[in-house]
């Protein structure tokens, strides 16, 4: 991560490469622009007259060497109307042009765009935007690129001006808020990229007892602790693979003694082929990804540690591969879980759920005061939802409306579906407790079905981030890959409970 820095100051008198001044909607220049047009004579009103660039949004024209400026460019980044200013889109622009000016080979710049006027947003609120845009924004993952000629990071240094000197105890805060919540996000996406080769549930529970922290334990269990325990769901969908399974447990303890914990459950299937019900071969590369629930888990403890939060949390990540060998576990079987809950086995590819029923039972046995989980759980909430929303469901009523909040915040946004009782008929079965599909109908909502049973009346909730865990396609402020879904969204949310 580039290194990012908040000051108060005129335009004109700033030495950085370049200095980034917002052009709203009609070629109308915030009040940074205002000052810097009155220092620099008459190139700057000139250009503007020219009608070279008109404000719309996303649009960027570079001044090279303007007389009365101090830095070799000046950026005029199109804002469009301010009115219809969002923290996305502000997000959203200083990603683009932190991409442009790198690429434009800008070592330093400057950033007015938390001047810009957004509804019901503080300064705070703007200067982690901005921030967040542009770690969130410079983000790639090349580690297994020989070749990195022409990848240089060559912007070194973003600095996010303020109007006063008396907000710059405000603006700091903000700022390593945003440090800390983009590098626990982009380290939620590196887990995400990482190859199935590289990324086993090994690999995964080395990456959490790297996490360090003096208020933060890491228990990793290996296949021989994990029999111990009785995490015998876990075990099944194991069955077919040669790669140990791993449940990882983690406590952070940053609040009192007496304060329940927040736990946070995720999905940590390395790679899913689908098991003997094996999915089509179109795609399934990118079922290295059915592990971001967990990286989500793991990126908030980054963030959670960074940040020093004083909240207790228990993270539980069961973690293994569904694939195919010999003693792969079958349609049909019937699977004794955790909890003691018998499960019939219809589709051996509905297989997250069955491991979570061992991390959610364990998780509600702690008695924490909410329980979250993540996971890309179910295809049906791609279908339902597409990639622009979280599937969210769940028993904590208070709980769900704060994510939404949040989710409205932090622009990771979340979606309700509903969990009504008839819903749970589909998962009956007649030979078991609960059967592990309950059909094509509602499938993200009968999966949530099959999790409830787990977590006693602790309020609950279920983040299906099937359709936002990645992006191929690529975003504004995410590259191709892992997106590192949930970990704003809870992280906000976790910031707003604490205060």
């Amino acid at each position: 991560m580039i290194e990012m820095y908040v000051k108060a100051g005129q335009a004109h008198k700033q030495r950085d490469d370049a200095v980034v001044i917002p052009l709203l909607g009609g070629r109308k220049l915030s009040e940074s622009g205002k000052l810097l047009q009155q220092e620099t004579g008459k190139a700057l009103p000139s250009f503007l007259r020219k009608q070279d660039v008109s404000g719309k949004f996303g649009e960027s024209k570079t001044l090279y060497h303007v007389e009365g400026s101090l830095s070799s460019r000046i950026v005029l980044l199109g804002c469009g109307d301010e009115k219809l200013l969002t923290l996305h889109k502000l997000r959203m622009l200083s990603a683009r042009v932190a991409r442009e000016l790198d690429a434009g080979g800008a070592r330093d710049a400057v950033l007015y765009l938390s001047e810009l006027s957004v509804r019901g947003a503080s300064l705070a609120d703007k200067v982690q935007a901005v921030a967040e845009g542009v770690w969130l924004g410079l983000y790639r993952f090349d580690k297994y690129q020989s070749s990195k000629e022409g990848q240089e990071r060559r912007l070194r240094s973003v600095t996010v001006m303020i109007a006063s000197r008396r907000d710059l105890d405000t603006a700091q805060a903000a700022l390593d808020c945003a440090r800390a919540v983009s590098a626990g996000t982009n380290f939620a996406r590196d887990l995400g990229n990482e190859p199935g080769n590289v990324c086993t549930p090994e690999f995964l529970g080395e990456q959490a007892a790297a996490l360090s922290h003096d208020k933060l334990n890491v228990t990793v269990m290996d296949k021989q602790a994990i029999e111990a325990a009785g995490f015998t769901a876990l075990l099944a969908v194991n069955q077919g693979s040669a790669k140990e399974p791993r449940f990882i447990v983690l406590e952070y303890n940053g609040g009192s003694d007496d304060q329940a914990p927040l736990a946070l459950v995720g999905k940590g299937l390395t790679f899913d082929a689908g098991g003997i019900s094996i999915k089509p071969a179109a795609q399934m590369d990118e079922m290295k990804f059915d592990m971001c629930g967990s990286a989500a888990v793991l990126g908030v403890f980054k963030a959670v540690c960074e940040l020093n939060l004083p909240v207790n949390l228990l993270g539980v990540i069961p973690s293994t591969e569904n694939l195919l060998g010999s003693a792969a576990y079958k349609p049909g079987d019937i699977i004794t879980s955790y909890k003691g809950v018998t499960i019939e086995v219809l589709n051996t590819d509905a297989e997250g759920r069955i491991i979570l029923s061992d991390a959610l039972a364990y998780a509600a046995e702690k008695k924490p005061a909410e329980i979250i989980d993540f996971a890309t759980l179910t295809g049906a909430c791609v279908i339902a939802l597409g990639g622009q929303a979280t599937g969210l469901i769940g028993t904590g009523e208070k709980l769900k409306s704060a994510l939404k909040s949040s989710g409205e915040h932090t622009h990771d946004r979340v979606w309700e579906l509903p969990m009504f009782e008839e819903y749970q008929e589909q998962i009956k079965s007649e030979i078991a407790d609960i059967k592990n599909t309950g059909g094509r109908e509602a499938g993200a909502i009968t999966a949530a079905c099959f999790l409830s049973r787990f977590v006693d009346d602790i309020p609950w909730a279920h983040l299906d981030v099937a359709g936002t865990a990645w992006d191929m396609k690529g975003s504004d402020i995410a590259a191709k890959g892992a997106t590192g879904a949930g970990v704003r969204l809870v992280m906000d949310y976790l910031l707003k409970r604490n205060a």
